[in-house]
């Protein structure tokens, strides 16, 4: 009875999560004027909530479910598929090693956070920006015949990898405020 009270508790909080980072999905903004395409949004923080209270491949469901359901809602066209692959890179960047340093050290909460969420924030920079450099950049010159006024060089330089930064540091800085609140409720409701 309570195998299934817990796997059923579980599916229930991965999908709320998975919603609550598909409707922040909508709420996005660029912030550096070289690389308006990049749009700052805080869908992440769900999904290392997801990944903190259940493990790694939580995490990465809900991120996979909160791309499918924004893919469901805005379409499938090639442009879409190539914003919610990144998207996706994005979230498992972030999570895989937020969950290393997490569960595998002794370190006070604060400490893990900060140790977590920064080595995060550089793991996403370094792993976006190179994919950026590769992949995104020459796909969508191709696609929409896109000629940028600035080198690819300098434009990943100025523009993607301190996007990158900014939104590593902004999401870490949401979550840890998040799971900070959070423990503090838990811990005053069980007393």
């Amino acid at each position: 009875m309570y195998k299934t009270y817990s796997r059923t508790k579980r599916f229930t909080m991965t999908a709320c999560l998975a919603s609550v980072a598909f409707l922040l999905m909508f709420i996005e903004f660029p912030i550096i004027p070289v690389v308006s395409y990049l749009k700052l949004d805080f869908s992440d923080v769900p999904v290392l909530l997801g990944a903190f209270i259940y493990g790694p491949w939580t995490g990465v469901l809900i991120a996979l479910l909160k791309c499918l359901l924004h893919g469901l809602t805005r379409g499938f066209s090639p442009v879409e598929m190539l914003g919610l692959f990144a998207n996706l890179c994005t979230s498992i960047a972030l999570i895989i090693p937020f969950n290393i340093i997490w569960h595998r050290s002794k370190w006070s909460l604060r400490r893990r956070l900060l140790v977590g969420t920064g080595l995060a924030t550089i793991v996403m920079t370094i792993v976006m920006t190179i994919f950026n450099y590769y992949v995104l950049t020459p796909a969508y010159m191709k696609m929409f015949n896109w000629h940028p006024t600035l080198p690819i060089d300098k434009m990943m330089l100025i523009g993607v990898l301190p996007f990158n930064l900014i939104k590593g540091v902004a999401v870490g800085i949401i979550f840890s405020l998040v799971l900070i609140h959070l423990r503090t409720w838990l811990q005053s409701q069980t007393q």
